[in-house]
């Protein structure tokens, strides 16, 4: 008897480590402010990673697809039965993640009879004005983490440290901002080390580069939204000509 709240916790570790392990072959999703709201980037081979939520709000996520549509279809509920029975302008991404998308995730990481979700994700607000947008990561055991003007998620926390190093420190346009982004999201790829770059980003081998990104880019495809300011409404943009 003595020993099951040991048992417990080691069993936690573990489901950490499992989880974890199940996200090393994730490709990261960056989320910044720009002036026409907010920009959200990532790339994928099956599933789409980015998603609306609700006026103003969306969603980008790393993980099994089956965990990713329980949480994204769990935060459209909510939000549109918030909006419903107060007002659209009462729903907001904090009391989304706090009351509802935390708590689920908690509890299923926390009961070690069931399967937990594999899952990390970003939720982002964007506001009348680039001050008022609103980032916060949430990860697989409930915790959430808010952030100023830009959210990471990726594999592990150190590819995370890699990318922000690498996005806008100033307010840009979109336009402006997607080149820069997509780099980042390069620069956190799991073979980044083989891509002619180090680990700050810096491009040490332009042709060798150049050859990764064109080989990264056939093989994956793009996931841009642009969650606009004016009309809280998100639109996929095009890959650059000059990506």
């Amino acid at each position: 008897m003595f020993d099951e709240p040991y048992r417990w916790v080691d069993a936690i570790n573990q489901r950490r480590d499992y989880i974890e392990e199940q996200l090393k072959r994730s490709s990261p999703v960056v989320a910044v402010t720009v002036d026409e709201g907010i920009l959200l980037v990532s790339f994928f081979r099956q599933t789409s990673k980015i998603f609306e939520v609700y006026d103003r709000m969306a969603m980008g996520a790393i993980g099994h697809p089956a965990d990713i549509e329980l949480i994204r279809m769990a935060a459209i509920n909510t939000a549109h039965l918030e909006g419903f029975a107060r007002s659209s302008k009462d729903v907001s991404i904090r009391r989304l993640t706090m009351f509802t998308i935390s708590p689920k995730l908690k509890s299923a990481f926390e009961d070690v009879m069931s399967s937990p979700m594999i899952y990390r994700g970003i939720f982002v607000q964007a506001g009348e004005s680039p001050k008022e947008d609103c980032f916060l990561v949430l990860d697989f055991d409930g915790q959430v983490q808010p952030t100023k003007s830009s959210a990471v998620i990726s594999n592990t926390e150190d590819v995370s440290d890699r990318i922000r190093k690498l996005l806008p420190s100033t307010m840009l346009s979109s336009k402006e901002a997607l080149p820069l982004l997509i780099h980042a999201c390069l620069s956190g790829s799991s073979d980044f080390e083989d891509m002619g770059i180090d680990t700050d980003g810096k491009i040490l081998d332009a042709d060798l580069y150049r050859q990764k990104k064109e080989q990264f880019l056939s093989e994956r495809e793009p996931d841009i939204q642009l969650l606009g300011r004016q009309n809280g409404l998100m639109t996929r943009l095009p890959l650059p000509d000059n990506a």
